[in-house]
Formats: structure tokens, C-alpha cells, sequence
């Protein structure tokens, strides 16, 4: 008997399935992670970008009837090399194209973010890093800004120059007002506010990269009878090199993409002449509805965007190697 019960035992086992547990391997793993995560921008991309502007593309190669052609950049190339003055300055002399100011106006913006507007968010945002007395108080007032509407902010901005509005700088400091109205006065305030305003974002991003950055290196600076300046170019611009490299890149594309605050400060009274934008110009035609400025605006953004994104990318390409092995 139990010779049969253990024969009939040994049968049970024998006949209980065998599950098999199938490894994914690590490869694989992360190559699916790596899909899910790419799934999303890749379809925001194609939605919203690749669906809204085929068709303007396709609109720069066709003329009003809708047939083929590429007399919308030739019009552009006449429209830059074209050397008869249109835009006067206060003393009523005529200089240089509308359009070449457009262009200049356009890549002036991406030199003021990175030579000015950069710099200094640099080193206000390492000041506030040192516990200067009230540095939360005055890091609200830099960022105050960004979470006001531009409309306001730009109202804001005026009443300081417009003696329509008040004028408190313009009476201090006996400044004309026909300089408002007339290049190329009118394009620096224009550049001055876009310092003023973008001041903030610049120093939340810049100071919570250096508040990531290990103390003991600070220590370590102080050790070795470091001073400030010493300090900042050694230690604090190689830890936060990728911002600065993301904040430069976000700077030449403000070519391409600034258009709103020029044309709010216009709107205002500082502008009216000289201060347009390729972006503002590409605005403007489409405001219009008209089939022929459409498609050259539809041209207009192409070329440029052919001819600056790839000067983005190369930029960001040598920066990204200067401070290549940091890491903390």
C-alpha cells in the first residue's frame, strides 16, 4: 500500500504543470521605457506642429492662384538687398530698408539675451545666492514680471516715457518724446524693456542650478582663499553650464519667436516706426488675410527658419562641449 501511495504521489508531481518564467532583458527594458517616454512629445509634435504647418509650407511654394513657384523668396531677397532707405530717424533722414531693419531688429534681440540680458542674471542670481539681506524679497521683485500680463507690463513700462501716460523718466530726464516714435531710440527701449521683463525667469532658473551645486565645493573655494570672482568663474559657471547653454538657446530663438512685446509697446506709443520683428511681420500679414502676403509670410518664416535653426543647434553643440565632464 504504500509502495501505491507513493507511486501515486510520485504521479501527481509528475503531472503538475512546469510554468516557465520568461526574463525580459535589460536591453529591452529600456528600449520599451525609452518608447513610452517618447511616445508623447513625438505626438504633440506631430499634432501641433507638423498638422498646423504643412500647410504653410506648402503655401510658400505657390502663388495666389495656388500654382507652383519660388517668386516668394525672390521677393524676400529683393526685400533685404533693397538699399533705398524707408525708415527715417527723429531728424527726418531716411536710412536703410524696413525690411533690413526687421532683421536687424530680429537678431539685435538674440545679442541683448545673451550679452546683457544673461550676464546680469548670472550675477544677480549669485549675489541673491550669497544671503544677501533680503535676497527672497528681492528675488519676488525680479520675478514679479513674468506673472504680471504683458499688457499691464507693458502699459507699466510706457508710463515711465510717454508723457501721455505720465512721463516720470522722460520729465527727470528731459527726454524727447519724438525719440519714442522714431528708430533707432525706439528699437532700444524696445530692448530695454525685454531686459527688464525677462530678468526674472532667467534668475529662478539660474538660481535653483546653483542651489543644486554641493556645498563642499563652495567650502573647498574658501579653503583656498577663493574671492567672489574666483568663486564664480571657477565653480559656479562650470556647475551650471548646461542652464546657461539652455538659456542661450532659448535666446537666438526669440529671432524667430518675439513679436508681442514690440508690438505692445507700439500699441502703447514707443514703436510706430522701426520696430518690427520677423515674427511680428509674419503677424501682421496673416492679420491681413490677403492670399499673396499669406503665402510671402508663409515663405518669410520658412527661409529663416531653415537659416537659423541649424545655427541654433551648432551653437548649442560647442557650448555643450566647453564644461562637457562637470557633473555632481
Amino acid at each position: 500500500m504504500e509502495n501505491l501511495r507513493n507511486v501515486g504521489i510520485d504521479s501527481v508531481v509528475a503531472e503538475k504543470p512546469q510554468y516557465v518564467k520568461h526574463h525580459i532583458s535589460k536591453k529591452t527594458r529600456d528600449a520599451i521605457f525609452i518608447i513610452i517616454m517618447l511616445a508623447y512629445p513625438i505626438l504633440q509634435f506631430v499634432i501641433t506642429w507638423s498638422f498646423v504647418n504643412i500647410n504653410s509650407i506648402i503655401m510658400a511654394f505657390q502663388d495666389v492662384q495656388g500654382e507652383f513657384t519660388f517668386n516668394n523668396f525672390k521677393v524676400i531677397f529683393d526685400d533685404i538687398f533693397n538699399v533705398n532707405g524707408t525708415v527715417q530717424n527723429h531728424t527726418g533722414v531716411s536710412f536703410l530698408n524696413d525690411r533690413t531693419v526687421i532683421l536687424l531688429n530680429s537678431f539685435g534681440f538674440a545679442l541683448v539675451t545673451i550679452f546683457i540680458s544673461l550676464p546680469l542674471s548670472l550675477l544677480f542670481a549669485y549675489f541673491l545666492h550669497k544671503k544677501m539681506p533680503a535676497a527672497n524679497v528681492f528675488r519676488f521683485i525680479f520675478f514679479l514680471p513674468n506673472i504680471i500680463p504683458v499688457v499691464a507690463l507693458t502699459f507699466a513700462f510706457v508710463t515711465g516715457f510717454n508723457t501721455d501716460f505720465g512721463g516720470y523718466f522722460a520729465k527727470i530726464f528731459g527726454i524727447d518724446q519724438d525719440l519714442l516714435t522714431h528708430y533707432p531710440t525706439n528699437q532700444i527701449l524696445v530692448y530695454g524693456y525685454c531686459v527688464w521683463a525677462g530678468l526674472g525667469y532667467n534668475i529662478i532658473l539660474i538660481s535653483g542650478a546653483i542651489g543644486r551645486i554641493p556645498k563642499e565645493l563652495f567650502e573647498s573655494a574658501e579653503l583656498d582663499h577663493a574671492g567672489y570672482f574666483k568663486e564664480f568663474i571657477h565653480v559656479v559657471i562650470p556647475c551650471i553650464w548646461p542652464t546657461i547653454v539652455t538659456l542661450v538657446v532659448l535666446g537666438m530663438t526669440n529671432v524667430l519667436t518675439l513679436y508681442l512685446q514690440p508690438y505692445m509697446l507700439d500699441s502703447f506709443g514707443i514703436g510706430r516706426y522701426g520696430t518690427g520683428t520677423i515674427a511680428w511681420n509674419i503677424f501682421d500679414a496673416a492679420q491681413h488675410q490677403n492670399k499673396l502676403n499669406l503665402r510671402r509670410a508663409s515663405a518669410y518664416g520658412l527661409f529663416f527658419s531653415l537659416l537659423w535653426a541649424p545655427m541654433i543647434m551648432l551653437v548649442r553643440h560647442f557650448l555643450s562641449k566647453k564644461f562637457e565632464g562637470v557633473d555632481y
